[in-house]
């Protein structure tokens, strides 16, 4: 008797579920991702008292929502010292140059949301009179933003003054969709 009580128990409890279950309404499904794709160029400008000096451009394409690198430079062997029981001189490596990470975060109205990081480094030149040995002084440049990029238009996506210096660098990109 007991077996039939639970088993009466859980079929009347499956029926009160039923129409609960049917009365949900479905949730609409999340729009589809975009499949625009689109050119982006971005142009490093060296600035000295207020004109430019120098520039670089990099160009990438990509979908909507997925993200893309460039990476540019050279590897810089960096003695690390060592003891004569373990062969003498050792290396490691360090990367030198440009390194841009983006993503086309979504499209919207007149453009796209556009996330940017950007790592520069270069060897810093030797000063008049200085003798430097050694492991090499590097500089470097890092900035990473979230921009609302209109399309066709060049857009200043930040700028930074020197450490040492007088100068300003300049980090622009034009975005074009291409499909």
């Amino acid at each position: 008797m007991f077996h039939s009580m639970v088993s009466r128990s859980a079929i009347y409890l499956v029926l009160l579920a039923v129409p609960t279950l049917s009365g949900q309404e479905a949730k609409p499904l999340p729009p589809p991702l975009s499949t625009g794709v689109y050119k982006l160029d971005y142009v490093f400008s060296e600035v000295q008292n207020g004109k430019r000096v120098n520039s670089r451009s990099y160009s990438t394409l990509l979908h909507s929502g997925e993200r893309g690198s460039i990476r540019l430079g050279n590897r810089l062997p960096i003695s690390t010292g060592g003891s004569r029981e373990s062969g003498g001189n050792q290396l490691t490596y360090m990367d030198i140059g440009v390194n841009i990470d983006c993503r086309v975060e979504r499209e919207v109205d007149s453009g796209i949301a556009l996330f940017t990081s950007v790592d520069m480094s270069s060897l810093a030149p030797e000063q008049p009179g200085e003798n430097r040995t050694g492991n090499p002084v590097v500089r470097q440049t890092k900035v990473q933003v979230d921009n609302i990029v209109p399309l066709g238009k060049q857009t200043l996506l930040s700028s930074a003054d020197e450490v040492d210096g007088t100068g300003r660098f300049d980090f622009e990109v034009t975005a074009t969709k291409v499909r």
